[in-house]
């Protein structure tokens, strides 16, 4: 049976905050959504295109769910001018989502900022590594197997996307994937080393990554070093 529209997916508690999953539904099928938004935040969700339109209202459901421990009533959650939610100061938060589901994630911040991807671990292979994967990233998934190779690719592009996502608020402006060399480890922890083009930073990047209901899921957390300090 499909799931309700907008229902809860699962609820994570990870190490850089509260990750929480809601199922998307059909195009039309969007009033359950609305109903659980803030006023402003269903106004601006009408004037978008119906497919976008679904997307933005289960990722908005996702945070508040995930928020809902931390700042139980939050204002309109709109979007900055880089598209990243826009949150009150002290709080920190990050949406993705595919066709069929959407995440976010939460955390109490002052000077952080957070990431999160999700991605789908089934999907039909395609041979991205040349494209995400700098060179020492590509020898290390080499000796694998094709599925396996796969998935560590597949995983790595997702731990730079939510990186990407992290460092954004500091460095604003698009981050290429040659920027970052990660390496995951089976207990979900992440090496992360930045080499910014841009010669921002430096920056503290933390990162976690898990799989769950056959979904690849990244989150990070990034402050700079002088905030840091602080």
């Amino acid at each position: 049976m499909e799931p309700a529209p907008f229902s809860p997916a699962f609820r994570l508690v990870t190490p850089l905050g509260i990750c929480v999953a809601v199922h998307l539904p059909r195009a039309e099928a969007i009033d359950p959504g609305l109903a659980m938004l803030h006023p402003d935040e269903r106004a601006h969700a009408l004037t978008l295109p119906p497919l976008r339109r679904v997307t933005w209202i289960g990722g908005r459901v996702a945070l508040r769910a995930a928020l809902s421990g931390i700042a139980p009533d939050p204002p309109a959650i709109l979007s900055t001018p880089r598209g990243a939610p826009s949150l009150p100061r002290g709080l920190a938060g990050s949406i993705s989502h595919k066709r069929r589901i959407a995440i976010a994630l939460a955390a109490p911040a002052d000077v952080h900022a957070l990431g999160v991807d999700v991605e789908e671990a089934a999907r039909a292979p395609i041979d991205i590594a040349r494209h995400v994967l700098r060179q020492e990233e590509i020898d290390a998934v080499a000796q694998r197997s094709d599925s396996d190779r796969f998935r560590e690719t597949l995983l790595r592009f997702s731990i730079k996307e939510a990186i990407y996502k992290a460092i954004d608020p500091f460095v604003q402006r698009y981050v290429a994937f040659s920027e970052a060399s990660v390496q995951p480890f089976p207990n979900g922890t992440v090496r992360v080393h930045l080499t910014l083009r841009g010669r921002e930073g430096p920056f503290r990047i933390e990162a976690w990554w898990t799989l769950r209901d056959d979904l690849l899921i990244s989150a990070a957390r990034a402050c700079s070093a002088a905030d840091l300090g602080r």
